[in-house]
């Protein structure tokens, strides 16, 4: 069986850098001009990052946390995985490259308020980086929703495209050990759908049913992304799957639970939403093939 790691990578100034073609540089250089003489740093520190997401770039404090605001509101829903200040060089494009994982969608800068330098356009047309700039904050949100569906990222997905997630069971957080399954998790790799099918890992990867149900911040969402922790009804989708139960055909301490691939998901993923996998779902991918021996 393969072994599993999952603890999630930290990105250090020095790793933005390490991209192939590029030389390494200091992290004195990746400080632009004016970014901590800013006296409202505090609110941009507090702001909601995710572990995943587009890189989000303003020209002060202010306008940034306004940013970032919303688009992480529940109404617009982008997930922003870091952020900048000022006018965007070669370096903030290399690390939306490096922090998107090989995501298209996430390979994005939105910036708002804010020029561009010639030498980082080109580099973003080599890296296949998308900076969407603007002034009004909604069109920025249509201008990356309009990519998003350009890269083939649809709402309502194939039921047939299931990309390889994983979650791990939070400790005490199983509600309901009988169909339907309700249980606390925290999604370590990918992400999570209404209507993906789940199985524990290490009970020889035994199908427990498809997700009914998602719940975070106590209303109820369609996805849960990397690093999110949610609550998940699991309800069995077949006559072998409604008699089974925690505890007595799941261990409890077992509690890693990922999404059932098969051949055709795969080729499904390979044909449809290629330019979505990432480089660490390859990875995760390698491993699931082998634990449901998939040719």
């Amino acid at each position: 069986m393969a072994i599993w790691s999952f603890d999630l990578p930290s990105l250090t100034d020095g790793d933005v850098f390490n991209i192939p073609g590029e030389t390494p540089r200091m992290i004195s250089e990746m400080l632009l001009p004016g970014f901590g003489d800013d006296t409202d740093m505090e609110s941009v520190n507090n702001l909601t990052t995710s572990a995943e997401g587009v890189l989000a770039v303003a020209s002060t404090t202010y306008s940034l946390k306004v940013l970032v605001d919303f688009l992480t509101s529940p109404e617009v829903d982008i997930p922003v995985r870091a952020m900048d200040l000022g006018t965007i060089t070669p370096v903030e494009i290399r690390k939306a490259f490096k922090i998107s994982d090989g995501k298209r969608q996430f390979s994005t800068i939105l910036a708002f308020g804010v020029d561009v330098t010639h030498e980082a356009s080109r580099l973003a047309a080599r890296l296949k980086v998308k900076v969407i700039r603007g002034s009004v904050l909604e069109t920025l949100c249509q201008q990356f929703k309009e990519h998003i569906r350009r890269l083939g990222e649809e709402t309502e997905m194939d039921d047939e495209a299931i990309f390889p997630c994983v979650l791990r069971i939070l400790p005490n957080c199983v509600f309901n050990k009988d169909d339907p399954v309700v249980l606390g998790v925290v999604v370590v790799h990918g992400y999570i759908k209404v209507g993906y099918p789940i199985c524990n890992l290490r009970s020889g990867c035994l199908d427990i049913g498809r997700i009914a149900w998602i719940e975070k911040d106590h209303r109820s969402v369609d996805v849960a992304r990397l690093g999110d922790p949610v609550m998940i009804k699991i309800v069995a989708s077949n006559p072998e799957e409604r008699g089974l139960s925690f505890g007595s055909h799941f261990d409890i301490s077992d509690d890693i639970l990922v999404s059932h691939v098969s051949r055709k998901s795969i080729n499904v993923l390979k044909s449809r939403y290629r330019a979505l996998v990432s480089r660490r779902d390859v990875l995760v991918l390698c491993n699931l093939k082998c634990v449901f021996s998939i040719e």
